[in-house]
């Protein structure tokens, strides 16, 4: 689906920011490894600030949803498998994990681009990136 406004930019951000924390959320109980479970439960944490933070910008900048289209944004591309693997072990559980986030950043990354023209708005985009980055690098060292 075309993300033709900051307005739809930021309810598919909320959506896949609420399927993220729900696959955090449920991966704490299928694992037994006390990192795993801190670092799942750290990434739930973070995504309800984030969600918070994508609900003031909703707020802050509903004038501007109406008013500046956006294109080339397509939620089909940034649609990441949220699900817990059935029988997935830790390993399992991780690389979905790192796949999420990789999704997070990308679309994050790409939405910072299209909407250059709110230079605020960009920036938070661009800082939750970073963020996707940071817990991509500490999901991918081992246990």
């Amino acid at each position: 689906m075309e993300l033709g406004t900051l307005g739809a930019v930021l309810k598919f951000a909320l959506d896949i920011e609420n399927r993220a924390c729900s696959f955090y959320e449920l991966a704490c109980s299928a694992t037994t490894n006390p990192n795993l479970v801190a670092q799942f439960e750290e990434l739930v944490q973070r995504g309800q600030k984030r969600i918070e933070t994508l609900m003031r910008i909703r707020r802050e900048h509903t004038t501007e949803m109406i008013l500046e289209p956006i294109t080339g944004l397509n939620s089909d591309t940034y649609n990441p498998i949220t699900a817990i693997p059935e029988g997935g072990d830790e390993g399992t559980l991780q690389l979905v994990a790192v796949a999420i986030e990789t999704e997070l950043r990308d679309f994050y990354t790409a939405a910072a681009n299209k909407i250059g023209f709110l230079s605020e708005v960009a920036y938070s985009f661009e800082q939750l990136a970073d963020e996707n980055s940071e817990a991509i690098q500490h999901l991918s060292r081992g246990f």
